[in-house]
């Protein structure tokens, strides 16, 4: 039976992803049980008159920390609670909602799509509304706003943007472009050979959607974006020798290039940049390399009843095939043939 709808379009309108997998709600009781597992739900209805005529059909995603729902519902409202830490992000790609907060009210449609609220308890109107909605680590965002902005940049100077409950609208060709690549990031979660291969989780979609809201929330990056692109080259080197430094002490250790980020204060692509002037390669080839050679070298002196193992570990490796396949590529051995050759050249030497 067709769904009594005032706009028909929305509720057709395709999901960002999973349209083929999406779970249809009629019990709006039933949904409110099962949202309240996820989100501090202090209310929660369909609006009056469309209590017989509720539906919400939604998927649900993982991206790295993100989870990520998208879907249709009829017209509903409710509350939301406080959140300390979290923010609250609803993304519209057709109808409309409106929230309020703290004295505050704004409204979210196609021509202002994004509504956040900082942590903040909200209450919330909605239209026949297609869209996604998903939980932010605040802390998060203001690391990776800070790592983007350049080194010497302190995460407490994009805290004032996260005082308020507020709706971001496409107000140039910029904030367009970069709510279209949000899309673009949400519905790369629907490729199911990329998820069925694994390739999915090595490519740090949570990562790219978090600089995405990062350029949209806070204004002032574009600024310092800006100014970090003539930074003298004196200091940029010297950042990068603090940054081998670090890597150097920790190479026993997994290390993410979002922890490189963080420490250097650089954006991925001036890291990649930076290690592929210098050493021709990028900065996780690199650790690699040097993760090979500290092993290469453990192994020509090995400790007291070392195993191939123990000196794989030692040097960063939690794989034991994958450090024997990588090692015989760059070094034309094996392991224990070295490990071997190095407990001669000790019981020579001593």
């Amino acid at each position: 039976m067709p769904i009594p709808v005032s706009d028909p379009a929305v509720a057709s309108l395709p999901l960002v992803f999973h349209q083929g997998k999406a779970t249809v709600d009629r019990d709006p009781q039933v949904l409110a049980s099962r949202l309240a597992q996820h989100y501090s739900l202090l209310d929660f209805a369909p609006r009056r008159g469309w209590e017989r005529n509720f539906l919400h059909r939604s998927s649900s995603a993982a991206a790295g920390d993100l989870i990520l729902t998208c879907g249709y519902t009829s017209p509903i409202q409710g509350q939301i609670g406080e959140r300390a830490g979290t923010g609250s992000i609803n993304i519209c790609f057709a109808g409309r909602a409106s929230y309020e907060s703290e004295g505050q009210r704004v409204e979210i449609h196609g021509g202002k799509p994004i509504f956040f609220a900082p942590g903040h308890a909200y209450r919330y109107t909605v239209d026949h509304f297609n869209g996604l909605a998903f939980d932010i680590d605040l802390q998060r965002l203001r690391s990776t706003a800070a790592a983007m902005a350049g080194f010497g940049i302190s995460e407490r100077r994009f805290q004032p943007d996260l005082a308020m409950v507020r709706a971001i609208g496409q107000t140039s060709e910029r904030s367009a472009s970069l709510m279209r690549m949000l899309r673009q990031a949400f519905a790369l979660v629907d490729d199911s050979a990329l998820e069925a291969s694994g390739t999915l989780a090595h490519l740090a979609v949570d990562d790219l959607i978090y600089r995405l809201l990062a350029l949209l929330l806070f204004p002032r990056l574009a600024t310092l974006l800006e100014q970090q692109r003539h930074e003298a080259p004196l200091s940029r080197g010297r950042i990068l020798e603090e940054l081998i430094a670090w890597i150097e002490a920790h190479l026993d250790r997994p290390i993410q290039l979002t922890e490189l980020e963080q420490r250097s204060g650089y954006s991925r692509r001036h890291l990649q940049a930076a290690f592929q002037q210098r050493y021709g390669c990028g900065p996780i080839q690199w650790i690699r390399r040097q993760r090979l050679e500290r092993a290469r070298q453990a192994l020509l002196q090995p400790l007291g009843g070392e195993t191939v193992s123990a000196i794989a570990a030692r040097s960063g490796f939690r794989n034991l095939a994958v450090f024997s396949r990588d090692f015989h590529a760059a070094y034309g051995l094996r392991p224990s043939d070295l490990l071997r050759e190095g407990r001669r050249h000790g019981a020579a030497s001593g």
